[in-house]
Order: C-alpha cells, then structure tokens, then sequence
C-alpha cells in the first residue's frame, strides 16, 4: 500500500480500554487490521497507556497530533475508532484505494454518507482537527469532516465496543469468522455454532473439532488431531494425528505426536507429553514431562516430574512434590514400571527399567533394573472370618 499513509486510531474515553477480547488487548484488533495497510506512522490519540511500537498522543495535544499528521495533499490520513475490533483489513484497503478520489467514509450502506472510519489527505484531517471544541472526541472530530460517498462495509465491522455487552458481541463475530477461515482451510467443524475459537489460534488441515470445544490464545493444533467434546485448550501446541477425548484440559504446555489425551485430563502450565504418550481418565499433569510412548492411564497426579521414554505409570500413582515450603522434583527413568497406588515421595529418582511394587511409599531412589517394595507384609489368619460370625450369632442368642 501507500508510504505516505498514516494512521490514527482514536479511543474514546467511554470505551473499555482496559478489556481483553479473546486474549488480547481491545485495541489490538483495530491497530492490527490498520498495520495491513503498512502504513507510514501509527498515532493512538488516548489517554491511556499506549501499546508497544506505536506512537501516543493525548486527545488534548492538537498541536503535536497536527504536526504528526503533516500538511502534504499526496499524504492520505485513515482515521478509525479503537474500539471495532471487527474492522477487516480488506475493507481498510478498500477505502484508502477509494481516497484516492477524493475523502471517503466506511459504511454499512451504500446509500449512507458519514461513518465512523474516514479516509481523506492530510490537509482535509487537519481542517477538521483545528475546528473541533477541546475535550471533544472522535465524534466531535467527525463533524467537521465533509460527507462523501460511503465505502461499503459489512454492519459487524464498525461495531464499537463500549459495552460488556458489546464485548461478548465482538468476541461471537470473531470467533465466528475464525470458523468460516478454518471450514475453508479444511477443518472440520462439527457443530461451529457452539465452538470458541480464538483468532490469532492455528488448526492444521484434517483436523476434526467436536462440539462445545473451547481453543483460546495462541494456541497451534497440528493436522490429522481429534479434539474431543468439552475440551479446553489455552495457549498450548497439540502435536499432529494427536487424540484429545471428551472433557480435557490443557494449558501453557505440549503435547506430542500421535499422543493421546483423556477422557477427563488435565494439563497444567509447562507440561511437556511426549509423542505416542497416554494420559489417560482423571491424570493431572503439572511442570511435568512424559517421555515417548509412556502412559499414566488412570486416577494419577504426577506434579514436577521428568518422567522417561516407555513408562509405565501405574493407577492412582502420585508424586508427592510439596513438603509444605518447597516444591521438590520426581525423575523416573526409562523404561520404568510404577506399580499402581505408588507414592513417590519428592526429591527421588526411580531408575532405568526399575520396577516399583504395587502399594509402595517410596522415600529412596531406587537402582536401575532393581524391584521397590515399601509397603507391610500381608498377613493370613485362617478361620478369622468364621469364628468372627460365630461370636455374632452367639452374642445375639445372649
């Protein structure tokens, strides 16, 4: 696009300004549909705090807005809301194409002239600017501008977020708009009306999206995954041909390829599984890596662990990583096998291909290739049973 372009995003002062839209900043949505324009200099008149890499300017500063903008006629000012987070690219591009003819408007209506995101030269914007009242906004701003022609815009797009209700709005027409992107893509979306998915989120071809799923922040789905129903996935990598079953939840963390996730897992913040891993119904995962091909399947908390390639991490297995002060870390080696109902009592190392018997409490790191056993010995009394119910029936008789 144009060199000489410069853009002017204007928050108003009744705007959520401090809102997150799905994981990002409000004002986000606008500076990045304006930065595919590539323009010259970005101005954010608020009184805010400004974002990185663009330049600030208070409402009341007109002198230095004036001078920022210029005074050349070749140099075109586009001036938008903020606020509308649902403003395209391509409709930006449009309307500065159209400029080139004379001061142009964005609108819903072809027929309407006048609207919220104006496009004219330099000489036209600083007209307008010298007229307006001190303490007046964008709208103040916008009535010394001459009407044109309008541009045609689709209604969604110049939808300004000064409300909670606005807000929930804005977040629908873009997750929305994210579905069509990724339907087009070659994701399957089973049942998009009830799918959240982030905009700055990535889905690789082939994969299948159940109902109800929840993908939020900068998170990457590789191709060939199956996301299960009720899953939620939060700024994490999902390797490719991964399985989420129903009701996951994963956040901050990765997961490799070919692994396979649930029902009922959960993955807390820097977790790393590995490829052709299982974590399987009701296993919490925390700061913990699962090596290649091992499996937790069931009913675990496994919690500041390195865990190695091929393990066996048996039924209701925990690592007990706090003592109260300090977190301490669990390291089970490969090949391992941790019998189900284990406590691994933090700071330990179980070794390789170390087996651990069923039941144990284990405060001792254990050799490579040896057995574990830290439970009491079982005990037999034959006959107990029946002469405990003899007594019974003899103390009712009494």
């Amino acid at each position: 696009m144009s060199t000489t372009l410069t853009a002017i995003l204007w928050q108003s002062p009744q705007t959520l300004s401090e809102a997150n839209l799905c994981g990002r900043p409000l004002w986000h949505w606008s500076l990045e549909a304006v930065r595919a324009l590539r323009p010259q200099k970005i101005l954010l008149v608020s009184d805010a705090k400004k974002p990185p890499a663009v330049e600030g300017v208070r409402p009341t500063s007109r002198k230095r807005l004036a001078a920022a903008i210029g005074g050349r006629p070749e140099h075109k000012v586009i001036l938008l809301p903020a606020e509308i987070p649902c403003i395209r690219s391509r409709s930006l591009k449009r309307l500065l194409a159209a400029c080139r003819s004379g001061p142009r408007c964005l609108s819903p209506s072809p027929e309407r002239e006048g609207g919220a995101v104006f496009c004219g030269s330099a000489p036209v914007i600083k007209k307008a600017l010298s007229r307006i009242a001190r303490g007046d906004g964008m709208d103040g701003f916008l009535t010394h501008l001459q009407p044109r022609p309008a541009v045609r815009s689709q209604p969604e797009e110049l939808l300004a977020v000064l409300t909670l209700a606005d807000l929930a709005e804005a977040a629908r027409v873009l997750r929305l708009r994210k579905c069509g992107e990724l339907l087009a893509k070659g994701v399957l979306l089973d049942d998009p009306s009830t799918v959240q998915i982030d905009p700055n989120v990535r889905v690789g071809r082939g994969t299948r999206i159940h109902g109800w799923v929840v993908i939020e922040g900068e998170s990457r789905i590789a191709g060939n995954c199956d996301i299960g129903s009720f899953s939620h996935i939060v700024d994490s990598e999902i390797g490719a041909g991964t399985t989420l079953l129903d009701h996951c939840f994963v956040r901050s963390s990765r997961v490799g390829k070919a692994a396979q996730l649930g029902p009922f897992a959960h993955i807390r913040p820097q977790s790393v599984i590995g490829a052709e891993a299982k974590v399987g119904n009701f296993v919490e995962l925390k700061k913990t890596v699962l090596g290649r091909a091992s499996k937790a399947p069931h009913l675990s908390y496994l919690g500041d662990a390195i865990i190695g390639k091929g393990v066996n991490v048996g039924a209701g297995t925990i690592t007990c990583n706090y003592d109260g002060q300090f977190k301490h870390q669990t390291i089970v080696e490969d090949g391992a096998f941790i019998g189900s109902d284990v406590q691994l009592v933090a700071p330990i190392r179980i070794g390789r291909g170390a087996y651990v018997a069923a039941g144990s409490c284990i405060v001792e790191d254990v050799p490579a290739e040896s057995l574990a056993l830290a439970r009491g010995r079982q005990v037999i009394k034959p006959g107990w049973a029946k002469d405990k119910q003899k007594k019974r029936r003899r103390s009712k008789k009494d």
